[in-house]
Order: C-alpha cells, then structure tokens, then sequence
C-alpha cells in the first residue's frame, strides 16, 4: 500500500498565507495566568480533558517556556513551522467558545508567537491560579528532578546575568549538594519578579483563584466555574448565553 497524499492548492506559499491570516481572526481568549511552579500545563491539560478549548502554545513549540524549557524534549520546530502550526490550531477553534491559553511571554524558547495572537492574548481577561509556595517547589522538584544534575546546573547558569552572580553560584550549590527544592526557592526569586512585572503592565479583568491542595482536575473545575465571572467579557459566547451557567455566574458573583 501506497501513502495517502494531498496536494495544497496554490502551494505552499498559498497554505503560509492562509495560516498567517487565520491567526488574524479575532477570538474569545481565556488567559491562564499563575507564577512558576503552580501547575499551569496540568492544569490546560486537565481543561482540555474536560472538555474545554485550548491552545497549548508550549506543546506547539516543543518548549516550557524558561531556561529550564527544553529539558526532555526533541528539538523546537523552525520559527516559520511553529506558526503554521498555530495557524492550523487556530482555524480550527469554535468562536463561540473561550479559549484557554497560557501566559507566555512573545517568546517560547526559539519561536515567537505571530504578532497578531500577541495582541489578543495581552488583550484578554485573566484567571491567575495561586499555589502555596511549598507546593510550588514540590510541583518543579517533582517535574525537573528526573533529569541530570548537568542539566540543571547549565540552565540555572544561562539566567546568571538576571539572578545574579552570588544567587546563582548559591543555586548551583545546592543543586551539586542535591537539594533541588533550596535551588529552585531561589531561582523562583527571580522568575516572580518578572511575573510580576508583566502582569502589573496588563490593564485586563483578572480573577485570582487559589488552588493549593487541589489536582489539576479540581483545579480545572474550580476555574471553569469561575470563568463565568467574564461572562460580561464574552456575552456572545455559548457557555455564557446557557441560562443554567448564568445562574451559577449570578451564584458565584454574590460569595
């Protein structure tokens, strides 16, 4: 048996053009927002489970997004295949639905999010999950503890210019000695403080929800039901005209 194939009309650059103007079209964004640590990609993944429309950017790019990013994955896709992909994710979502995404800077690793989703992510309300800090080190010891100490040792080293010199040889330090959860605590000193400053230069609705103590499924649920609290945002949008899930928006509005 032969492989099956087809043939794009136009070509290629026909199919580019196509896939740069899709990401144009405007869309209800749900952003997902939350420091380093408190489970954000589980938690998309848990979304996605459920039923939920999501664009995972970081599965695009084959990239967690930080200088830890590209630690067990195969290599990232080029610029131009990254926004193709995108494209294609794109197209294909309902626009009477939310679409949840993550926070991410411009950026993932090598691949830079097309300009016009840029502008409709940095546009869109947030729902910024919360974690105790514990937890937090325990979610990155649990995620990037499987890998080599040297691999650890050359991220943590690639942001010395932003953590600092003595915080660095202090992180590095603990990680020889194998006491990732101490390194991690101080690399998160750093990846906050940006957080932080992105966040506060967004004039966007934001919701903060706290789900310490939960899975990624309970979270997952938890932040559907407060997704309600933008219905106002998305007053076209299916999940907000259903008047059962206006009822639990006016429910969840008077607590």
């Amino acid at each position: 048996a032969g492989f099956q194939v087809s043939v794009l009309e136009g070509g290629y650059k026909a199919f580019r053009r196509w896939a740069m103007a899709a990401v144009q079209e405007v869309k209800p964004i749900l952003i997902l927002g939350g420091m380093t640590g408190t489970g954000k990609t589980d938690i998309l993944t848990a979304l996605a489970a459920q039923g939920e429309q999501v664009l995972d950017l970081e599965h695009l790019a084959k990239h967690r997004g930080s200088s830890y990013g590209a630690l067990g994955l195969p290599p990232q896709p080029s610029n131009e295949q990254f926004e193709n992909r995108v494209g294609l994710r794109w197209a294909k979502m309902d626009r009477d639905r939310p679409i949840w995404i993550e926070a991410e800077s411009k950026r993932i690793g090598l691949c830079r999010i097309p300009e016009p989703l840029v502008q409709q992510m940095e546009q869109a309300p947030i729902l910024e999950i919360e974690r105790a800090h514990r937890e937090r080190l325990d979610l990155l010891v649990k995620h990037y503890g499987i890998f080599e100490r040297q691999e650890l040792i050359v991220a943590t080293d690639r942001i010395r210019k932003r953590l600092g010199g003595l915080r660095t040889d202090e992180a590095i330090a603990l990680l020889q000695a194998g006491q990732l959860a101490e390194a991690f605590d101080i690399v998160l000193s750093y990846y906050d403080k940006t957080y932080r400053y992105d966040l506060e230069r967004r004039s966007v609705p934001r919701q903060s929800v706290d789900v310490s103590g939960l899975s990624p499924e309970a979270a997952a649920e938890l932040l559907r039901a407060r997704s309600l609290y933008f219905c106002p945002a998305f007053p076209s949008t299916s999940s907000c005209n259903d008047s059962g899930n206006k009822l639990m928006f006016i429910a969840d509005l008077t607590k």
